[in-house]
């Protein structure tokens, strides 16, 4: 069999995607990826988890007939962020494959073995066959991979780690219970609702912008799979079939509350540029002060003790008065996703946003309000988005272009405010640098750190980095889910602890 050959940063691209798709950490080890060369007029990389979810890479050109079967930790060793090609062979009659690559110069070979079964998993596996793609354009990919971001994996009672696509309604839905999101204005090649895990893939690097096409392949009596593509990567996932998951329409607020704001494009950018520099981020709920009285609406923060700041509109249309406080993040979610139009009813209400558009293609953002006193308004330093505002003490920390605009912000106070609990839930219960080989120091990655910078390097090397960052970013976000669990876990032991000191002082 001949050697295939392929750039090492396709390996590694695969192995972060692949990664990230089934939820594996750094140290987990994955499943064998299959390698067929020349069948399609090119390379495909294949794999798939144990509990079938697999993604799958077509890399065109010209290739001779080939192909082996791949350990996953050959990934990590042959494929790192770096340029040039790595060549694979098996040996010991497919038990083991060798890659051998040039780094610097410097020839380098890496043997992994392969267990019988694995190999054999990997062998008689086939992706699954799509007959005909539904496109549903650009936006159907940015509004799935907002509605990733509205989903919560450790529900139990509720599949709110799932995103709902209602062929019916044409509709997208997603929540975590303390926000929602419902975009419509779709059609599906498929007859029934799907409840899709949620495939926070679709925000990886090598995915992230593309185009993304759907198609649901029933299975009969059992789960059927939802297939995803999004330019030379396909993507499955079996479907959460017996799941059960909230009727929305049930909690989304009216369109008509006790107070309406139509934002202006600008107020709009103005608002989601600057929501997240107010006082009191580091608080866990991040809490804001949204507020309509005088014809602005105005969105406040203050740390404890501290002077507070609020953002107000300059060109938008608001009507009555309302107060409540809620998450500045789902304020900014909402803000992200087009929502220009905004329902208050106070501190007992979700609040409502809509995406200018028609009653068939629109999406709404609905969020629950915050427990907890609104900011008080007195001595607050106003920002708005058509005046620059010197009078609020700048930050330390402020960037370029906050300077550049003449607009500031007031500074952290050292102390916090005391973290506040949702007061509903919306469905309750319902530069860059490599790696030096010899010492592992990060080192500029120039060969001639004086000659003139070679382009192609440089973009190189912006893509590993990219890459890395992304990685990173996936690890935190693994670490802070099992920091959650943990909690709560703490917390039932404390519960039954406590409840074991009662009965023991009942019994004496």
């Amino acid at each position: 069999m001949p050697p295939i050959t392929l750039p090492r940063r396709t390996l590694h691209s695969f192995r972060t995607v692949l990664k990230k798709h089934l939820g594996l950490k750094a140290r987990d080890d994955g499943p064998c990826v299959r390698v067929d060369a020349g069948a399609e007029g090119g390379i495909r990389l294949t794999a798939v988890g144990p509990d079938g979810r697999g993604i799958s890479l077509l890399i065109p050109g010209d290739r001779p007939p080939a192909g082996l079967i791949l350990p996953f930790a050959l990934l990590g060793d042959a494929g790192a962020a770096k340029n040039g090609d790595v060549h694979l062979s098996e040996a010991d009659r497919g038990s083991a494959v060798v890659a051998n690559w040039d780094e610097r110069g410097v020839p380098r070979s890496v043997r992994g073995t392969l267990e019988k079964k694995d190999r054999d998993r990997a062998a008689d596996f086939a992706p699954p066959a799509v007959p005909e793609w539904h496109d549903r354009g650009d936006r159907f990919g940015d509004v799935l991979r907002a509605a990733c971001e509205v989903t919560d994996v450790e529900s139990t009672r509720y599949a709110l780690g799932c995103v709902r696509l209602d062929p019916h309604a044409g509709r997208i839905e997603a929540t975590d219970s303390h926000h929602l999101l419902i975009a419509r204005g779709f059609t599906f090649g498929f007859d029934q609702p799907v409840l899709l895990p949620a495939p926070h893939v679709l925000s990886a690097a090598p995915l992230r912008g593309g185009d993304v096409k759907v198609q649901f392949l029933s299975g009969g009596k059992s789960a059927g799979l939802v297939v995803l593509s999004c330019g030379d990567w396909t993507v499955w996932t079996p479907e959460a079939r017996d799941a059960r998951f909230p009727d929305l329409d049930r909690v989304v607020p009216s369109k008509v509350g006790k107070a309406g704001v139509s934002l202006s494009k600008g107020d709009a950018a103005f608002l989601l540029d600057r929501i997240a520099s107010l006082p009191g981020a580091g608080d866990e709920r991040k809490p804001v002060t949204l507020e309509t009285k005088d014809g602005l609406f105005l969105i406040r923060a203050a740390e404890l003790g501290g002077q507070p700041v609020e953002l107000a509109t300059a060109s938008s249309q608001v009507t009555s008065k309302a107060i409540c406080v809620a998450d500045r993040r789902f304020v900014a979610r909402a803000l992200a996703n087009g929502c220009t139009e905004i329902v208050l009813n106070g501190p007992e209400v979700p609040v409502r946003c809509d995406a200018a558009g028609t009653e068939t293609l629109s999406t709404t953002v609905v969020f629950a309000t915050l427990a907890g006193d609104p900011v008080p308004a007195k001595d607050a330093v106003r920002l708005t988005a058509d005046e620059p505002t010197n009078s609020a003490p700048q930050r330390a920390a402020e960037t370029p272009v906050a300077v550049r605009e003449g607009r500031s912000s007031q500074p952290a106070s050292p102390t916090r405010n005391v973290p506040v609990m949702p007061r509903n839930r919306i469905a309750q219960h319902a530069t860059g640098y490599t790696t030096n080989g010899s010492n592992g120091h990060a080192v500029r990655g120039d060969e001639n750190p004086d000659g003139t910078p070679n382009h192609d390097a440089l973009l190189e090397r912006v893509s590993a980095l990219g890459s890395t960052l992304s990685d990173a970013a996936g690890e935190a976000r693994s670490l802070a889910s099992d920091l959650r669990k943990l909690k709560k876990r703490n917390r039932t032991v404390t519960s039954a602890l406590a409840g074991l000191k009662r009965l023991g002082s009942l019994v004496a």
